[in-house]
């Protein structure tokens, strides 16, 4: 109950800060960028952004067809577009809609299958991010002089990623699943998790089997997610050329890395309501941007992911009895 009320509570006042931000920039002046944007070039801005989602599912499809090579990409979509919906929602560093996506997959795999494929496609995707993170603050040194503070805060972030990369290997490599399971079978107030993890190592050894067997599939996993990672890049790029100023592929860059950055330190506030906007607004003006193009901006941004939460949401509603299975 209190977890909830802290949920509510940051929501709440992360809502207060995007209505003080759009405020303090003035409604007249939003209304007057939303209009020079265009509604049409919004809608591409939104629409555009299929490309990447199509390239994080691929990510994860490459790695199930390891298993079944005849998995429906549509499928697979689908079941990811689910996933993700719970992953946008629920602060919970992107892990909440794994075991949905896991649960949508049994008709084409078997249980052990589902699970590790979640598994290492979320490795993959976290050592693309990584590298990405990596490539987007070394990058932004050649044109741009961000604060200090930010900078270290970055380079410390990028540098426990990698670690924490090469630690979840490890840990990978000698089991997940099945030393949770013993540890959890200490408290008999759990015993019901204990019975839907009698597979455990079965699951652990599937996950070995990708890195031992199948490191081709592995490695496309992490490119199609990097590829993916620059989606925000594209989109802002974009949006740079709509609103008539000269677009600049590094400013784009260093926007979304940085953006990104705030998100993963914010991950525990529910949709990054707020902050997320509150960031690209401060991001967009210490690039030399009006401040009333970031708040457009992140406006677009937050009405694109709503598109596909709602997505996401239909195929948990019209699906249930797979989840159930």
């Amino acid at each position: 109950m209190l977890k909830k009320i802290f949920e509510i509570s940051l929501a709440l006042l992360g809502l207060s800060l995007l209505l003080w931000m759009a405020h303090r920039i003035g409604m007249h002046n939003l209304k007057e960028s939303f209009l020079q944007l265009g509604l049409a070039q919004a809608i591409f801005l939104v629409a555009i952004y299929a490309l990447s989602q199509f390239a994080f599912c691929q990510a994860w499809h490459v790695l199930m067809l390891t298993a079944n090579p005849h998995i429906s990409f549509w499928r697979s979509f689908n079941a990811y577009l689910a996933g993700d919906a719970l992953n946008m929602t629920v602060p919970s560093a992107n892990l909440a809609g794994e075991p949905v996506k896991a649960a949508l997959m049994r008709q084409d795999l078997t249980l052990e299958q589902a699970i590790s494929s979640v598994t290492v496609y979320k490795y993959a995707d976290f050592i693309s991010m990584t590298l990405f993170l990596l490539i987007g603050w070394l990058l932004h040194f050649l044109e741009f002089k961000l604060p200090l503070a930010w900078n270290i805060g970055a380079g410390i972030i990028v540098a426990g990623m990698s670690a924490l990369s090469f630690v979840l290997y490890k840990i990978q490599n000698h089991g997940i699943y099945h030393p949770i399971g013993k540890w959890l079978g200490r408290f008999k107030w759990v015993g019901w998790i204990i019975s839907k993890m009698e597979s455990a190592h079965l699951i652990d050894e599937c996950i070995r089997n990708y890195y031992r067997h199948h490191q081709k599939s592995f490695a496309w996993s992490v490119f199609y997610n990097f590829i993916a990672w620059f989606g925000g890049v594209m989109e802002i790029y974009i949006f740079l050329l709509f609103c008539g100023k000269k677009p600049n592929l590094n400013a784009a860059l260093t926007i979304e890395t940085f953006s990104m950055f705030i998100n993963n330190v914010l991950f525990f506030i529910p949709g990054r309501l707020g902050v997320g906007e509150g960031g690209r607004v401060l991001l967009f003006f210490t690039l030399g941007y009006p401040q009333t193009m970031g708040l457009t901006y992140g406006i677009i941004r937050r009405i694109r992911e709503l598109i596909w939460i709602g997505a996401g949401m239909g195929i948990l509603i019209f699906k249930p009895k797979t989840i159930a299975r």
